[in-house]
């Protein structure tokens, strides 16, 4: 089960991090992110998914190294604690998809940050290498 969690929470980031790296782009995607009012996301939405990208890189790598499906790059000492903060953050992700008053943005963001939120508190739970 560990290897799944790693593999769907792997894809999940990744494609989390490209979406959101289009989304700083100037894409316009912005119907299905930020609360889905803007078809281009103005200045400091483009600068937040940016800064978004950072992070979910940093838990792509991380997850698929948790899982064994990449060799080391990042230390073994930061994993507890990134698991559980991204299981935390988008745990609360979840929520606020779940609220988005727009359609296209919960079908979307609801199935990505569950997926996001259950891989990374399955792999906090059963350890870390």
């Amino acid at each position: 089960m560990t290897i799944v969690a790693a593999i769907a929470g792997t894809i999940a980031l990744a494609w989390l991090t490209l979406f959101q790296l289009m989304l700083a782009a100037g894409a316009p995607l912005g119907h299905l992110a930020w609360g889905g009012e803007h078809r281009i996301l103005p200045p400091r939405f483009r600068r937040a998914s940016a800064a978004v990208a950072g992070l979910t890189a940093i838990g792509t790598v991380a997850i698929a190294q948790v899982g064994g499906l990449v060799g080391q790059i990042l230390p073994a000492s930061l994993f507890p604690g990134l698991l559980w903060a991204f299981a935390a953050l988008f745990g609360l992700s979840l929520i606020g998809n779940l609220a988005s008053r727009s359609p296209p943005e919960r079908a979307h963001g609801v199935p990505l940050t569950l997926i996001i939120a259950s891989c990374s508190l399955w792999l906090a739970l059963t350890g870390t290498p």
